[in-house]
């Protein structure tokens, strides 16, 4: 049920110390980003979810907020998943199941370096 891997991802960003804002709706979470480009550090997106995918969610973010760091997740990795998340702009790619340590560690690397 994607609500609850939405409010999953939430507590687990919560858990490592971050301030997430959780959409399950692709739409929303451009909207918000679109009203206030410079209230997020990042984005976490599935690849599958309804409306935009998340590589097509990042294609979309890019014209507006080119360098904000994208980390996509997906349960359906490979090479075409890998050089579609490139083409799209993605900054780093997460397999399912997703691992709290390496959330995090993926995290600190695309906030801090």
């Amino acid at each position: 049920d994607e609500p609850s891997l939405v409010a999953m991802l939430a507590e687990m960003l919560k858990g490592l110390g971050y301030e997430p804002v959780a959409y399950s709706d692709s739409g929303a979470a451009l909207r918000a980003l679109r009203n206030d480009p410079g209230g997020f550090a990042a984005v976490v997106t599935d690849e599958v979810m309804p409306g935009l995918s998340g590589t097509q969610l990042t294609e979309t973010l890019r014209a507006q907020l080119p360098h904000l760091p994208v980390l996509l997740v997906s349960g359906y990795g490979g090479a075409l998943l890998a050089s579609r998340a490139a083409a799209a702009g993605v900054t780093r790619v997460l397999s399912k199941p997703l691992q709290r340590t390496e959330l995090a560690r993926a995290l600190a690397e695309l906030l801090h370096g």
